[in-house]
């Protein structure tokens, strides 16, 4: 059911006006694919081998929102950076016991936590590299608007609080990571791009994170990463408003999915 809703939904991109599958590279190129949605939001895809952009919403791609969850990739960066953690693999955090649902409730390392999204685990980690070194390290990355908020904020100004980024820094960070350009070891980019590994088939990976904001109205949701295939590299930011309640969460990933395929990147059955 899931492959045939891929289908359709692709179908309609095409029917929106996307010829043979590839939109021109350009501003709103891929607004047919937010429209195939009855989406509000923003989509951002640079082709890295020369610099050609698809974007859909419109000026959206330049407001800045609230990270979420996004933020577990410079989290994991500046955690091991720090040696708040030193093996992302096998430094155990114990659960604290308190009952948030499947998959938090254990113990974590950097990996599961960013993978289940285990947010207490990030949050403790964030008060162990305190609010000073956070201030520090997320202006040397660069991240958003640079601004953490007040000491108080440190295990949740990335959920609630006073930092902000868009969807064309998000691409601008993840090129920056991708290309181990950013103001870190090398060793800590290696291991966090390794973290972020989404999906994987022969000869392709995805690399990604998902993110959801509740304090604005309305929510708003993230699906940043990027995707290797056939020696090409395509990086992408979704942002799209979505209802808590709804349970739409998968609506990111076909967002990014869709967007993808419009902008001709090969993208692999998931």
């Amino acid at each position: 059911m899931r492959y045939l809703r891929l289908l359709i939904i692709g179908s309609a991109v095409l029917a929106a006006g996307l010829g043979a599958g590839r939109a021109e590279a350009g501003a709103d190129a891929l607004d047919p694919v937010l429209e195939a949605e009855n989406a509000a939001g923003a989509i951002l895809i640079r082709r890295l081998s020369d610099g050609a952009e698809w974007t859909g919403g419109g000026d959206r791609v330049e407001r800045r929102f609230l990270p979420a969850s996004t933020f577990k990739i410079p989290n994991s960066l500046i955690i091991l950076e720090t040696g708040v953690v030193s093996d992302p693999n096998g430094e155990i955090l114990p659960w604290d016991g308190v009952e948030r649902g499947p998959g938090w409730d254990q113990n974590q390392s950097v990996r599961t936590a960013f993978v289940r999204s285990a947010y207490w685990a990030f949050q403790h980690w964030a008060r162990a590299v305190g609010h000073a070194r956070m201030t520090e390290q997320v202006g040397r990355l660069g991240y958003g608007n640079d601004e953490i908020g007040p000491p108080e904020e440190i295990d949740r100004f990335w959920l609630e609080g006073a930092l902000e980024i868009s969807a064309r820094e998000q691409v601008d960070f993840l090129e920056r990571l991708h290309a181990r350009a950013l103001p870190v070891r090398a060793e800590v980019q290696a291991q966090v791009i390794d973290i972020m590994r989404h999906r994987s088939g022969e000869g392709w990976v995805l690399r990604a994170k998902t993110g959801w904001a509740i304090r604005d109205e309305p929510d708003h949701g993230w699906y940043v990463g990027w995707l290797e295939a056939e020696g090409e590299t395509w990086v992408f930011a979704v942002n799209v408003d979505l209802d808590w309640q709804s349970g739409e969460g998968a609506l990111r990933e076909r967002l990014a999915r869709n967007a993808l395929i419009a902008a001709g990147a090969p993208v692999p059955p998931l």
